[in-house]
Formats: structure tokens, sequence, C-alpha cells
């Protein structure tokens, strides 16, 4: 597909299974905007058995082009994005889940205006998004509650992104990953950056990410966030920042930033486990075996040029950015990292012996 590098947005929505009022609710947020007349929407059909989101988007055909696409065997909402930008060809991308509303008619201008302003050189622009917060609320309280998200580098959301540089370093979603599949494509765009392609934070609030108690992350009392299949958080971590990481040596092989960021991963992993660990034990011999696969394929190789200071550095870095986030709150690491790391060394020697 020819490319064109213009001033046009292609939003891309990928979309399974989406009732008529939610996606209609999308739509509306992306018709209002100020820049309405250049913006392209498409809509991934990620194999959905019960909507018909034509009847849907013909609402808005007077106000916006809209293009349904279909992929035929359900491949998760990163494989659906991809679809999306590979079938795409203007100037800018953003993605909006169907679930979800842009703040506002403005959204989409600020973070265009954002990623252009000091002649170009950003690469790309992030506004903060808000979390919306309408169910499950303390006793008393009236809706909406708001929690902002600033400076956010993991989710899709309230991100536009340049798409002369997605295809400089071919930046793509992980081709299977269905968990942590925003964090991977984020992560490899930020370790593929050079000292001229830096990513601009803006402080406009261009985005709401609604509260869905049955979304992939809220189900089953948030065990995503712990459970050790492939559809589950700490796999999908471990899956994308090895993704990320070998991807982005391939174009920048002695990219230090590189090496120090893989280090970083290994200590979110880590602290990923001890979590697991108190919070979801039936489920940490599996998530091990998620460790030794980073050790294996990427930390291994860097572990000789990682000095025990500097990694005693980013532990405590890491820990205590864990424990003042509440993420740790109650919680006594089982094994410390050098323990740790010697547990994945020696597991790991053994299985190769």
């Amino acid at each position: 597909m020819n490319k064109k590098y213009n001033r046009k947005i292609d939003v891309i929505i990928p979309a399974y299974n989406v009732p008529d009022e939610i996606l209609f609710r999308c739509l509306a947020s992306i018709a209002c905007q100020d820049i309405v007349k250049e913006l392209e929407v498409t809509i991934v059909d990620d194999a959905s058995t019960k909507q018909n989101y034509a009847a849907v988007a013909k609402n808005f055909n007077s106000i916006m082009k809209i293009n349904i696409l279909r992929y035929e065997t359900n491949g998760g909402p990163g494989v659906a994005r991809q679809y999306g930008i590979d079938h795409t060809n203007n100037g800018y991308m953003t993605f909006i889940d169907a679930d979800d509303t842009f703040n506002g008619a403005f959204a989409m201008k600020a973070l265009r205006n954002g990623i252009e302003m000091n002649n170009g050189l950003f690469q790309m622009c992030v506004g903060v998004f808000d979390e919306v917060h309408e169910t499950m609320l303390p006793e008393g309280t009236v809706g909406p509650i708001l929690m902002d998200h600033q400076q956010d580098m993991v989710w899709m959301f309230g991100k536009l992104y340049r798409r002369s540089f997605i295809d400089k370093y071919n930046i793509h979603f992980h081709e299977s990953s269905r968990a942590n599949e925003d964090n991977g494509f984020n992560t490899m765009a930020r370790l593929c950056m050079n000292d001229r392609e830096q990513i601009n934070f803006i402080p406009a609030h261009v985005y709401y990410w609604h509260e869905n108690i049955n979304s992939i992350t809220r189900a089953n009392d948030c065990q995503y966030s712990y459970g050790s299949s492939e559809r589950d958080s700490f796999y999908g971590y471990v899956e994308n920042m090895i993704f990320a990481v070998k991807e982005a040596k391939k174009r920048n092989p002695y990219n230090g930033f590189i090496t120090m960021w893989a280090v970083s991963c290994m200590l979110h992993i880590y602290e990923y486990y001890i979590e697991c660990v108190v919070r979801a034990p039936e489920h940490a011999p599996g998530n091990f075996e998620w460790c030794k696969r980073y050790y294996r394929e990427v930390y291994r190789e860097l572990e000789d040029n990682i000095s025990d200071e500097i990694l005693a550095q980013h532990y405590n870095d890491t820990m205590r950015n864990a424990y003042m986030g509440d993420k740790m709150n109650g919680i006594i690491p089982c094994m410390g990292i050098f323990e740790f790391l010697n547990k994945l060394k020696a597991e790991t020697k053994e299985v190769e012996e």
C-alpha cells in the first residue's frame, strides 16, 4: 500500500462483539472532533460472531469516512491493530478501543499539534488519558470517578504516532500476543528512537478509558494480572519485552539504552514474580518458567557486563517505586534479587545439561 505522509489521521478501532450502543458512543466521540474531515476511521472486526458494525457506522456516513475490515480469525487487540496499520496509509495514526471515547472536540487537534511542534522533531505525541470508574464506587459516591494517567508509555490510549517513524523502524505488534501487546509496541518504539526522534508528552486530557468489568483485564477478579496462561499479563509482559528488545537490537545493536532497558525489565519481572507468590501462589511455578525464558533469551548474554553496583541501584529504584505505589503493599520478598538471578541461572543450566 502506498503511504501518504500527509496530515490526515487514521483512527484504528479493534472490535470484537461490541454492542451497538457502545460502538455508537465511541464513533460519536470521533465525529465531534474539530478536525473530523481530516480523520479516516477504520474498524477492524476481529472475527466478531454477533455484531453488524456497518449498521452502526452508517449513522456517521455524512460526517466522516469509516472503513470496516474483517479479520477472519480472532487474534486479539494487537493483531487487529496491526491489521489496521497494514491497511491504512495516512500520515498519522491513533488507536481507540471500541468501548472508549475521546475527550472533547480538540483531542485529535491537540495531539497533532503536539507532534508537529518544535519543527516536527517529535515522532510521537502522548496526552493524558483518564480512567473512568462508574461501578463499584464507595457508598454514597456519585460517579464517575476519573483517575488520570500522565506520561504513560504502556497503553495505546491517548497517543498519536507519526507513520513515517513507524515505517522507518518497522515498529509493529507481536504477531500473536494477546496480553501486554501494547506495551511491546510502545517499548519497541521507545528503544528505536534516536536523539532527534523523541516523545512529546502534553498535559491535555484527550482520552477516556471507560471501566468495563467484563474486559480482559477486569474479568475473573482481575486474575489477568497474576495468571500464567498466554492470555495473562505476566506471560504477555515477558513475551513482549523479549520481542521488543530483540527487535530493537536488530535495528541498533550498539544502543546502550537497550541494555539498560533489558536490565530494568529483569527487575520488573522479579517484582512481578514476588507479587505473584503472595497474591496468586498457585500461578507462581508457571510464572517462574516465564522468568527463566526471559533470562535465557535476553538477560544471560548481558549479565557479565552488569556490575552488582549497577544492578543494586536499579533494584533500589524499582522496588522503591513499587512500594511507594502500593503495588507491593504488605509483601516481604520471598527471595532477594541476587538469589532470584542465581536460581534462574542454576535452573537454566540444569535444563540445558
